[in-house]
């Protein structure tokens, strides 16, 4: 593994324990809490600007373990497809909205609206989840467009 891989895997691992630790759950009058910690990547993408600019997404998991407290047992693998709009202010800072699908191996399953805000490519998911992302290019061509393609860890909590 190489060092950077390393320290995106540690990062993510803090910012899931962050978020997790600072998510509203114990509030939640739903019955049912769902958490997921997720790998995934964009499966479409408008080509990202380096300043400017508007496009949309599409993103699917790759890998997702989810927690729910209707599922028995209550860790298992889960999945994850988004699609939306975003707003590019300069790259990796911006906004992005949609909605989001999950699938649970229990056989649940959810459908969120959710709003990120980006800064310097961490993302603060907001709406029907709460969680972090981490958008991490992996495709592009600069100068005229900054990112053709994200990988995106995260975790989010559906309350």
């Amino acid at each position: 593994m190489k060092l950077g891989m390393k320290f995106v895997s540690l990062a993510g691992t803090v910012l899931a324990a962050g978020a997790i630790a600072t998510s509203p759950i114990m509030a939640s009058a739903d019955a049912d809490v769902d958490a997921a910690v997720f790998v995934g990547q964009t499966t479409s993408l408008t080509p990202v600007q380096l300043v400017g600019g508007t496009g949309t997404f599409a993103f699917s998991s790759i890998a997702c373990v989810g927690v729910s407290s209707d599922d028995v047992p209550p860790a298992n693998t889960c999945g994850i497809s988004a699609s939306g709009s975003y707003s590019n202010t300069v790259c990796g800072t911006g906004s992005a909205s949609g909605t989001a699908n999950t699938s649970e191996a229990g056989g649940g399953s959810d459908s969120v609206g959710f709003s990120i805000t980006f800064v310097s490519g961490i993302g603060v998911v907001t709406g029907g989840a709460d969680g972090v992302v981490v958008i991490i290019p992996t495709g592009g061509n600069p100068p005229a467009n900054c990112v053709t393609q994200f990988t995106v860890p995260g975790v989010a909590v559906i309350p």
